[in-house]
C-alpha cells in the first residue's frame, strides 16, 4: 500500500538543513518525504520547475508543509513565488495543510502593515514576504505556527499528525459502522465526503450546495467560451429557412431543460433532504445538484450552438437575439448557488447556539419575453417577401 506523502514547501536555499532534517523526521515516521531537491522527488523530464512541483503536489501529495523562513523565493512569470503557488495548489486539492512560519517575521508582520514603505531588509528579502504571509493569517483558512528552530516544527507536527490519525481512525469507524460507501461517494472531494460521513447539523443542505458549487466550478471553462464566444467544434451552413425552421425545436428544448429544472427544485430535492427531524439521502441529494448543474451547461452550451452556424449578413441579429434566450438562466443559478453558500453556515451556526431559523431559497429561472424576436421574424419575413433575402 502507497505511503502517504508529505509535500515539504518552502525556499530552499536559506532553509537547506532544516529541509533535510524534515526529510529524516518524515521517514522516521513511515511517511514518504517529496522535496524537491532530493533525488527520491519524481519528475517530468518534459516539464519546468514549477510545472513538476505543482504536478507533484497535485498528483502526490497526501499532507502539505509549508514552512516560511525569511526569503520570498523567486517570482514567476504570475507573480507568485513558486512556494505561494504550491500553498495554493494544496489548498484546491483540499488536503491537510500545517504551516510555519519563522517568529521574527510573524513579530514584524503588524509593523509592516502601519508602515509598508519601511525598509525590512533586515527581516526578509522582500516586502512580498509580509503579503503572502498577511494573506494566510487573514485568509481564516490556515492555522499559523511560530518557529525558531527545526524541533519546534516537530513538536507541532508530532502532535498534529496523530490528532489527524485519530480523525481518520474516527472516520473510518462510521463508515464501517454505516455499511461502508456507496461506489457514488468513492471519487467525492474531502469536503464532500466528510459531510456524507460525519453529517454534521444541516449537512444536507451543505452537501446539496457545496456539490452544486462544485459542479459550476468544473464548467468554468464552458463559462470562459460562453463569455468570449468562443464556439469549438464543427459549425454548419444554414439558409434563412433552416435557420427559422431550426429555432423552434431548440427554444422547446431549451423550455425543457427549464422546466426540467424546476423539477429538481420543487420535487427531486424535497424528497431527497427528507422530512423535517429525518435524515436526507446523499445519493438524491448528489443528483439533485447534477441535474441542476446540467441545465446550466445546457444554458452555456445555447449561446455557443447558434454561434456556429454561418449565416447571411440579414439573419445575424435574429441569430443574437435568440442565441441570448437561455443567459438569464445563467445568472440565476450561479446567484442561487452564492446564495445559498453565503448563508447556510451562518445560519447553521445559530440553530447551534439554540436560535430558531427560517431559511427560504427560491430559484426563479427567467427566459425573456420574445417581441423582440417576433418583430425580428417579421423583418426577416420581409426581407424574403420582396426579394432582398434568399429564403435557400
Amino acid at each position: 500500500m502507497k505511503k502517504p506523502g508529505v509535500f515539504v514547501s518552502s525556499t530552499c536555499y536559506d532553509l537547506k538543513q532544516l529541509r533535510t532534517d524534515m526529510k529524516d523526521f518524515i521517514e522516521s515516521l513511515g511517511l514518504d518525504p517529496l522535496l524537491s531537491e532530493f533525488n527520491s522527488f519524481p519528475i517530468n523530464p518534459d516539464s519546468g520547475t514549477v510545472d513538476n512541483c505543482l504536478s507533484v503536489v497535485e498528483k502526490k501529495a497526501d499532507i502539505f508543509v509549508l514552512i516560511v523562513g525569511q526569503r520570498y523565493g523567486s517570482v514567476t512569470d504570475t507573480g507568485r513565488s513558486i512556494t505561494n503557488l504550491e500553498f495554493l495548489a494544496a489548498r484546491a486539492k483540499g488536503i491537510p495543510v500545517y504551516a510555519f512560519v519563522m517568529r521574527p517575521v510573524l513579530d514584524v508582520l503588524a509593523v509592516w502593515k502601519t508602515n509598508p514603505e519601511a525598509n525590512f531588509s533586515n527581516v526578509t528579502d522582500s516586502p512580498k514576504l509580509f503579503e503572502f504571509v498577511a494573506s494566510l493569517k487573514e485568509g481564516g483558512g490556515t492555522w499559523l505556527f511560530p518557529f525558531d528552530v527545526a524541533a519546534e516544527i516537530f513538536d507541532v507536527l508530532r502532535n498534529q499528525l496523530a490528532c489527524l490519525f485519530m480523525e481518520s481512525l474516527e472516520l473510518r469507524t462510521k463508515i464501517k459502522g454505516s455499511g461502508g460507501l456507496s461506489e457514488r461517494f468513492r471519487n467525492l472531494s474531502g469536503s464532500l465526503l466528510r459531510l456524507i460521513i460525519e453529517r454534521p447539523r444541516g449537512w444536507e443542505y451543505l452537501l446539496f450546495s457545496e456539490a452544486l458549487e462544485s459542479e459550476l466550478k468544473r464548467l468554468e471553462d464552458l463559462k470562459r467560451d460562453w463569455q468570449y464566444g468562443i464556439a469549438l467544434g464543427k459549425g454548419e451552413a444554414m439558409t434563412p429557412s433552416q435557420f427559422c425552421g431550426w429555432i423552434p425545436s431548440k427554444i422547446e428544448d431549451a423550455l425543457r431543460s427549464v422546466a426540467n429544472a424546476k423539477k429538481v427544485i420543487d420535487g427531486a430535492l424535497p424528497i431527497a433532504f427528507g422530512p423535517l427531524g429525518t435524515s436526507g439521502d446523499p445519493e438524491r441529494i448528489l443528483h439533485a445538484a447534477n441535474r441542476l448543474a446540467d441545465t446550466y451547461r445546457t444554458a452555456l452550451e445555447w449561446k455557443l450552438d447558434f454561434l456556429r452556424i454561418a449565416l447571411p449578413q440579414e439573419m445575424t441579429k435574429l441569430q443574437g437575439i435568440v442565441g441570448c434566450f437561455l443567459d438569464n438562466v445563467i445568472v440565476d443559478i450561479e446567484k442561487f448557488s452564492r446564495t445559498l453558500a453565503d448563508s447556510l453556515p451562518s445560519a447553521i451556526q445559530a440553530t447551534l447556539a439554540g436560535q430558531k431559523v427560517n431559511l427560504t431559497f427560491t430559484l426563479e429561472l427567467t427566459t425573456p419575453e420574445l417581441p423582440e424576436f417576433e418583430l425580428e421574424l417579421s423583418r426577416i419575413a420581409s426581407l424574403i417577401e420582396c426579394g432582398a433575402l434568399r429564403p435557400g
